[in-house]
């Protein structure tokens, strides 16, 4: 539908559209508070965006940093509403996706026995057995899951570590999906 600036200012909208051309051949809606062809306002933000790539990347850093709590809490607020639907949900993607698990748990021993150096004492192997004991009866008395994390992980892309037990630690399960495959200084 064409409309005048006037009739949109008059209306409240954002943009409005008079079907004639701007002065650099675009036919498109305009903004209502400028009068600027919105054609040529994409055009302006290409090139402003092409010449200064540092000003975008720390504009989508700061977005990503404000919105992306707001997301988790929204997602964490949903998952505690929906457990139950989110677990048979879960259930059913591991059932139906099985050679994917299958996947990664053979990737992970793989790296495990990789990363086990062959200088081992019976002592120490006692030691890493204790560690995932710990973990399972923290599960138990917390009402949480519990798992033990290589502080410097196994497949990490900076740094890789050892499956020793000086290595290891017994973190809540929270803590070591957010860490992930990073290594963290404390």
């Amino acid at each position: 539908m064409q409309a005048t600036r006037k009739e949109a200012l008059l209306h409240g909208d954002t943009q409005y559209f008079t079907g004639k051309s701007c002065k650099h051949g675009h036919v498109s809606a305009r903004r209502t508070a400028t009068g600027e062809c919105l054609a040529c306002r994409d055009v302006a933000l290409a090139a402003w965006r092409l010449k200064n790539p540092g000003h975008v990347q720390q504009h989508n850093r700061t977005q990503y940093e404000k919105f992306s709590a707001k997301i988790s809490e929204g997602a964490r607020q949903y998952r505690e509403a929906n457990r139950e639907k989110v677990n048979a949900q879960k259930r059913q993607y591991q059932k139906s996706n099985r050679h994917i698990y299958n996947k990664l748990r053979a990737k992970r021993k793989a790296a495990e026995l990789q990363r086990t150096p062959a200088w081992l004492t019976a002592d120490d192997f006692w030691m890493i057995e204790e560690a995932y004991e710990i973990a399972a009866r923290r599960t138990k008395l917390f009402g949480f899951a519990w798992h033990v994390d290589h502080v410097f992980p196994l497949q990490g892309k900076l740094v890789s570590g050892l499956h020793v037990p000086t290595n290891m630690q017994v973190i809540p399960w929270d803590e070591n999906r957010r860490k992930s495959n990073k290594f963290e200084v404390a």
